[in-house]
C-alpha cells in the first residue's frame, strides 16, 4: 500500500471510530428518551458532534427515526414522531470530520 492510501485509510479508519464514540455518548448521556421529537433528537446529535467530535457536517441526510416510522424507507419523510416509552429507534448519521465521512448506523 502507498503512503498516501495508507493515509486515506488511517483517516477513514479514524472518522468511522468518532462515529462509534458519538453513539457511545448518546447512549451515555440518555439522549434517546420518551417524550422527545424525532427533529429535536436529530438537531441533538448534530449539536453534539459539533461540540464534541468537531464534526463540520454531514454528507447525507440524518435519519432519526422511531416507532412505526423505522419501517418508512430511507427516502420518505415520515411525519416528526414523538420517541414514547418502548419505541425502537433507528438512527443513520453520516457526519465529516476533518474533510473525513463517516456512516453509521444503531437500531
Amino acid at each position: 500500500m502507498v503512503a498516501e492510501e495508507r493515509v486515506r485509510v488511517e483517516r477513514l479508519l479514524d472518522a468511522q471510530d468518532k462515529a462509534a464514540q458519538l453513539f457511545d455518548e448518546i447512549e451515555r448521556r440518555e439522549m434517546i428518551r420518551p417524550g422527545v421529537g424525532e427533529r429535536q433528537l436529530s438537531n441533538e446529535i448534530r449539536e453534539l458532534a459539533a461540540q464534541l467530535l468537531g464534526a463540520t457536517g454531514h454528507w447525507h441526510r440524518r435519519i432519526v427515526r422511531a416507532g412505526e416510522n423505522t419501517l418508512q424507507p430511507f427516502r420518505e419523510r415520515p411525519p416528526d414522531r414523538v420517541v414514547a416509552d418502548g419505541d425502537i429507534v433507528f438512527l443513520d448519521l453520516g457526519p465529516i470530520f476533518e474533510e473525513w465521512e463517516a456512516d453509521f448506523g444503531r437500531t
